[in-house]
């Protein structure tokens, strides 16, 4: 899925008023410029959010969103390298924000430059937030250089990776499954994982030993499954597979219960 169809994917849950409450943005390893590209992809979501709703320009939801609107909080610094603090005003703001009802747009958005910034101590404070979030309002922590997020913040998030053009070419190319993980740049132990299945499907307790105990990697995954089963043409009789795998591990995922046979069911359906 390239840049432009993940917006256009973002968008359309946000139309329906299905946006998650938090997402953290990641570019691709290889982007250039990947702080100044992750920047500009979020303020085009949000222009066109504004767009869309107040029935404008996207030129005019940029200049409205340059001026600042009441219900979309950006909290931002010039240095990189800078870490942010506790008793950063921008955070005080964060938590005000919580208290209020959306004034101008039916949905609020938090916008967090460099997740890389953010010191665990400030994560803990976070914390509450993440877990009893605001109604209508959702977050965007903007992590451009990839960096390790702590368990605690990253388990609550959905992630969104953007690829580069040359991932997005080499997912459009790709042949099998492997492959298109591989253009999506996940992790490469679950590439080598899957290429183990590829070759003998009992070869699967190595995809196991390296998702256990890691929801944020099971999900980022599955969803990846789901991503290359959507572009690929299979026939009724897979798709109808893949889908009753899907639902039951869905099921499980309510109830917080782990299982390596749901997991298999989603490979072995389309493999």
């Amino acid at each position: 899925m390239n840049n432009s169809k993940i917006l256009d994917k973002l968008i359309d849950l946000w139309a329906k008023d299905k946006l998650a409450h938090f997402y953290i943005v990641q570019p691709s390893p290889t982007q250039e410029n990947p702080r100044e590209f992750t920047r500009k992809w979020i303020q085009n979501f949000l222009a066109q959010t504004i767009a869309s709703e107040k029935e404008t320009s996207l030129e005019n939801a940029k200049s409205k969103l340059e001026l600042g609107l009441s219900d979309i909080l950006q909290i931002s610094k010039e240095d990189e390298f800078e870490n942010y603090s506790v008793s950063d005003e921008q955070f005080s703001e964060f938590n005000k924000f919580q208290n209020y009802r959306p004034l101008e747009l039916k949905q609020r958005f938090i916008t967090i430059d460099d997740a890389h910034s953010i010191t665990t101590i400030l994560s803990n404070k976070l914390l509450k937030t993440l877990e009893e979030p605001a109604a209508n309002t959702t977050i965007f922590l903007l992590d451009p250089f990839r960096k390790n997020i702590l368990p605690t913040i990253s388990s609550r998030a959905i992630y969104l990776r953007l690829p580069s053009a040359q991932s997005a070419q080499s997912i459009a190319s790709s042949k099998n499954l492997s492959e298109f993980l591989g253009g999506l740049e996940l992790k490469e132990d679950i590439i080598e994982a899957v290429k183990l299945i590829e070759r003998d499907r009992s070869n699967i307790m190595p995809l196991f030993d390296t998702l256990k105990g890691k929801k944020s990697l099971e999900l980022e995954f599955v969803e990846g499954l789901t991503q290359y089963v959507n572009q690929r043409e299979f026939d009724y009789s897979t798709l109808h597979r893949f889908s009753q795998a899907l639902k039951w591990y869905e099921k499980a995922q309510v109830f917080n219960n782990y299982s390596p046979e749901k997991l298999s069911g989603l490979m072995l359906s389309i493999i």
